[in-house]
């Protein structure tokens, strides 16, 4: 599925091209949906890129954007019920409730904005769109209004209504917490909505354009080739390390997009690890192992020693993976910190090839990723330190 990076690359080349496109993008869920808030699909006269999850429900959404393209002009906000309206043998299990914002975006007049966002999409770089959904009774500007959220940049942002001060400032935090969110204004505070139905208030629908998901893999063995083909496979930028050039080359490891060969503990310090990082030891040995993991949470602990978010995990036995924590322990490393370390990597689903091996770890990012769950299934849980989530 194309991520942010992948759809507002798109959005530039296709505004570049002098083409016009309408975007859809899920504001809102209630119940069980294929697609989570943030959601997009770019529709143009010639197809789409992208998806909010497929079957009738996005057949719905792409007629009424072929409309809007047509119409040249406005926006407009539709509800796609998937509680059984359409034929669920198309729809799956999904039985909630989406609602989409469909607007027009024209190469003179959005084609700046498409490069800010895809440029902070690549760089990682906290940044926001902003949307007017619904104008309320104050508001000067139309429904659909745009402006851009970048914190750390000079100036205010051109917000489509007024704000006080405390409100930019929760703005800049929604986005360097990449939550997307659709928000009115009541009476000077931001108040989160589930029901898009109006009642006088201006609906603000922030939409971060999230940080791209980075796996790293420490080491370059029979584990990390099919982990870096399903990483590539499901989005992730793959880096994979290892101090061997024999074995970290490109003939075995094409779709990696960045290799380096250079010593584990060195790599990964050399590297900006943040919340959408997630860092696997899948080494040759315990000790590059414990090399990779002291590097990986010194990296994530914020100035306080707190962890600022991430994956990282280590292969191993139980009894491998207890002595290297300990180890790390005894260094001073703090105990909150090791907690966090999925060790022995992947869920239990009884792997035993690389390729099984693999597959278990994807699917416990997965897991944690979309979930946040955390459980006997996890074999850092069944056999290591890793803590529970709350139930």
């Amino acid at each position: 599925m194309a991520g942010s990076e992948q759809i507002w690359l798109e959005a530039v080349r296709t505004l570049e091209r002098g083409q016009r496109f309408a975007l859809a993008t899920v504001i809102n869920v209630r119940g069980s949906t294929p697609r989570e808030i943030g959601a997009k699909m770019i529709v143009r006269d010639d197809g789409q890129f992208g998806t909010i999850g497929g079957g009738c429900g996005e057949a719905e959404v792409f007629r009424k954007a072929e409309v809007l393209l047509q119409e040249g002009a406005g926006a407009r906000l539709t509800e796609i019920d998937l509680t059984g309206d359409f034929d669920q043998a198309e729809l799956g299990a999904c039985g909630g409730i989406m609602d989409v914002y469909i607007d027009l975006w024209s190469p003179r007049a959005d084609l700046p904005m498409a490069r800010r966002l895809a440029e902070a999409a690549g760089h990682d770089a906290p940044a926001a769109l902003l949307t007017l959904i619904d104008g309320g009774k104050r508001a000067a500007a139309d429904a659909g209004t745009r402006s851009l959220i970048e914190p750390g940049c000079e100036g205010a942002p051109a917000i489509p209504v007024e704000v006080s001060p405390a409100i930019l400032d929760q703005l800049a935090q929604r986005t360097r917490e990449a939550i997307p969110g659709l928000f009115e204004l009541d009476a000077g505070s931001l108040r989160p909505v589930t029901h898009v139905e109006r009642n006088g208030a201006p609906r603000l629908f922030i939409d971060p354009v999230a940080g791209s998901l980075r796996l790293i893999i420490a080491g370059a063995g029979h584990i990390a080739q099919p982990l870096a083909r399903f990483g590539k496979l499901l989005g992730f930028k793959v880096t994979v390390i290892d101090d061997r050039a024999s074995f970290a080359s490109r003939e075995r490891f094409p779709t990696a997009d960045e290799i380096i060969v250079r010593p584990f503990g060195a790599a990964i310090e050399s590297l900006k690890l943040d919340a959408y990082c997630y860092l696997v030891a899948v080494t040759r040995g315990h000790a590059f192992d414990e090399q990779a993991v002291r590097a990986a949470l010194k990296n994530l602990a914020g100035s306080g020693g707190g962890f600022i978010g991430g994956y990282v995990g280590m292969i191993g036995s139980r009894r491998r993976v207890k002595a290297t924590l300990e180890r790390l322990e005894g260094e001073g490393v703090a105990p909150e910190l090791l907690d966090r370390v999925h060790g022995p990597l992947g869920l239990d689903i009884g792997a035993e090839t690389p390729e099984e091996i693999a597959l278990a770890i994807v699917a416990e990012m997965v897991r944690e990723r979309r979930l946040g769950v955390r459980d006997r299934f996890s074999l850092g849980v069944k056999l290591g330190r890793l803590k529970p989530s709350a139930p």
